[in-house]
């Protein structure tokens, strides 16, 4: 597995349950501009490595601005410094992040392990786009790619665009050239399956009351998070990037399923960065993503809580 994130929170989390699985060889991370800017995104990974003990992992910069143009970062939700304001400094050494670029570990990587790796995509997917664009066999060489983003009905949440979701909207262009150049299969985790698949606020709570240094942390970097759910008055708590790795790690999740043929809105006002279906098939194309509509959230939550065990 290799995973792009931008991590923030729940990236935190997802990294954390990809490390709690001895079935999961996670080869490298790459990182990119999103919830916060890449160099606070790196400073973040590392220090989740270091909760997890899981420093030998190679930690790859990437992109640092959209293919396009800048768009909105996520620190009212994650904090300033993308993990919740963290109280409990953690010290990392940043000479640990890899000089070579992560485009192009992706492309190193997927030569080297052709059809083996798994990449799980948590971000804005500008590595992803431009990897694409350096070598158009990368797709082919990879086995499967999950990705966080985009969404199925046109409900979003983001401020500049009504009807997209935050990673595919954060780069609409990334987005676009994923789902239609991609040779590999696409799995979709969309904001609205994660929406309708949350975790009890007492599961949660237990989860972080263990006596472990990985569940102080959790609890450390989900506080502000956990306020802003919670005086949202959301039924249970939201942690997308947990979701889309529990799928990745676990294909028993995955309850229903929709394959269609989808594109990413770049120009509208309101809805660029839209992930839009093609649901009357109008446009008479084979499908390209597979949209996950269903999941047994008992099982992902399973995951989630031993994280901080393993």
């Amino acid at each position: 597995m290799i995973i792009d994130c931008d991590t923030g929170v729940d990236d935190a989390q997802a990294i954390m349950m990809a490390l709690s699985r001895p079935d999961v060889d996670v080869i490298a991370i790459t990182c990119v501009n999103g919830n916060v800017d890449v160099e606070k995104v790196c400073r973040n990974t590392l220090r989740v490595l270091k909760v997890c003990d899981a420093q030998h992992i190679p930690v790859f910069r990437g992109c640092g601005k959209p293919i396009i143009h800048s768009t909105e970062d996520a620190q009212f939700y994650h904090g300033k410094d993308g993990l919740g304001d963290l109280r409990n400094e953690i010290e990392v050494d940043l000479s640990c992040i890899q000089e070579e670029h992560a485009v192009t570990a992706l492309l190193r990587l997927s030569k080297k392990y052709p059809g083996e790796i798994q990449l799980v995509a948590l971000a804005p997917l500008t590595n992803v786009g431009v990897a694409l664009r350096m070598d158009p066999e990368f797709s082919n060489r990879l086995q499967s790619l999950v990705i966080m983003g985009g969404n199925m009905h046109g409900k979003g949440n983001r401020s500049s665009s009504i009807a997209s979701e935050f990673n595919f909207g954060c780069d609409p262009e990334a987005a676009y050239m994923t789902v239609h150049e991609m040779l590999c299969p696409i799995v979709i985790v969309s904001w609205e399956l994660c929406l309708d698949h949350v975790y009890p606020w007492e599961k949660v709570q237990e989860c972080m009351n263990a006596d472990t240094e990985k569940a102080r942390f959790l609890r450390d970097i989900t506080r502000a998070s956990m306020t802003t759910q919670r005086a949202r008055q959301e039924t249970g708590y939201r942690s997308c990037d947990a979701q889309a790795m529990a799928i990745a790690l676990e294909p028993s999740i995955t309850l229903e399923t929709l394959s269609i043929h989808a594109s990413v809105e770049l120009k509208g006002d309101l809805t660029r960065g839209m992930l839009v279906s093609d649901w009357r098939k109008k446009l008479n194309k084979s499908p390209n993503v597979t949209f996950v509509t269903k999941i047994d959230t008992e099982k992902s939550l399973t995951i989630w809580m031993n994280m901080v065990h393993v």
